[in-house]
């Protein structure tokens, strides 16, 4: 299924709810943008090891605080 979604005068576009919770994107996560083929293309960025290592660094992190930065929401 398609949206129309309309840009602002800044150039903004709002990610409909249905697709960014199906997704799993939150404010602060990031998205790849590029054009082929004269489409926009939005792809989820994805975590690699170097960036959950930046997350917790030398010290200790609560798992919670890994899977916020995840995106994973709280579900209970």
């Amino acid at each position: 299924m398609g949206y129309i979604v309309t840009v602002d005068e800044r150039g903004r576009i709002v990610i409909p709810k249905e697709i960014r919770d199906k997704l799993n994107l939150n404010e602060g996560s990031e998205v790849e943008i590029s054009v082929e083929d004269g489409r926009i293309i939005i792809n989820v960025k994805k975590i690699s090891v170097e960036d959950i290592y930046g997350i917790a660094g030398k010290e200790s992190v609560k798992i919670e605080e890994i899977e916020e930065a995840l995106g994973f929401e709280d579900n209970d």
